[in-house]
C-alpha cells in the first residue's frame, strides 16, 4: 500500500509539472525518435544539500531503451518515452535502488513496473529541448552515520542535438535518521553516445 501511495504521489508530482511547463513553454503535440533504440549515458551526479553543501559527487552511467520509429503522440496524461534498462555510480557513497540486482541495483525495495520510466513532460519549440522526468528514481546515500533513501521525480533536459543531458531536480528523503537532509537536489550533466535523434511536432 505505501508503494501504491508512492507511485501515485510521484506521478501527481509529474503531472504538476507538466502543467506548469506546458503553460510556460510551447509544447509539443508529438514525439518521433529517430534513433537509437538503446543509448548509453555517462557523467557526473552531484548530490547537494538544502544549504548548498555536497553531500556526494558520482560517476554514473545509464542504458536506456527509447520508442522509436514511430509518432508518439502527446496526450494529457504522462507520455512513455523509453525506460532506464541499467545504472551505475561509481566512487560515491551512493547505490540505486529498484534495479533489479542483475541490471546493477539492489533488491530491496523493488523493483516495480513502473519504475525508471522515461516520461514526456514538455518541451521548448523555439530551443528545441524536450523536459522529461524519470519515474520513482531512487538513491540511497551513504555519506553520514546512517544511511539516506531519498525517492522522487529526476527531471532532466535533452539537448536539441540529441548529445546532451542535463539534470537538477530536488529529491525528498524518504528513509533515514535524523542527520539525514530533508531532500537533496541531484545534478548532473550526461553526453549520449550515440546521440539522440529526435523531432519535436508543433
Amino acid at each position: 500500500m505505501g508503494t501504491h501511495r508512492a507511485r501515485a504521489a510521484v506521478a501527481a508530482a509529474l503531472l504538476v509539472v507538466l502543467l506548469a511547463s506546458a503553460n510556460a513553454l510551447a509544447t509539443s503535440t508529438g514525439i518521433q525518435i529517430i534513433e537509437p533504440p538503446l543509448v548509453t549515458q555517462q557523467g557526473v551526479l552531484t548530490f547537494r544539500e538544502p544549504l548548498g553543501g555536497v553531500v556526494a559527487v558520482c560517476n554514473a552511467t545509464f542504458t536506456k531503451t527509447l520508442i522509436t520509429e514511430r509518432l508518439i503522440p502527446v496526450l494529457p496524461e504522462l507520455v512513455k518515452l523509453g525506460k532506464v534498462t541499467s545504472g551505475f555510480l561509481s566512487e560515491c557513497p551512493a547505490v540505486l535502488l529498484n534495479l533489479p540486482p542483475v541490471l546493477g541495483g539492489q533488491p530491496e525495495p523493488g523493483p516495480n513496473p513502473e519504475s525508471w520510466d522515461i516520461s514526456y513532460l514538455s518541451s521548448n519549440l523555439p530551443e528545441g529541448e524536450l523536459n522529461f522526468g524519470i519515474l520513482e528514481f531512487q538513491v540511497q546515500v551513504n555519506a553520514g552515520p546512517v544511511p539516506c533513501l531519498y525517492q522522487g521525480a529526476l527531471l532532466g533536459t535533452l539537448s536539441t542535438e540529441g548529445m546532451f543531458l542535463n539534470y537538477n531536480a530536488p529529491l525528498p528523503l524518504v528513509a533515514g535518521g535524523a542527520e539525514c537532509p530533508a531532500f537533496v537536489t541531484v545534478e548532473g550533466t550526461f553526453v549520449n553516445a550515440p546521440p539522440i535523434v529526435y523531432v519535436l511536432l508543433p
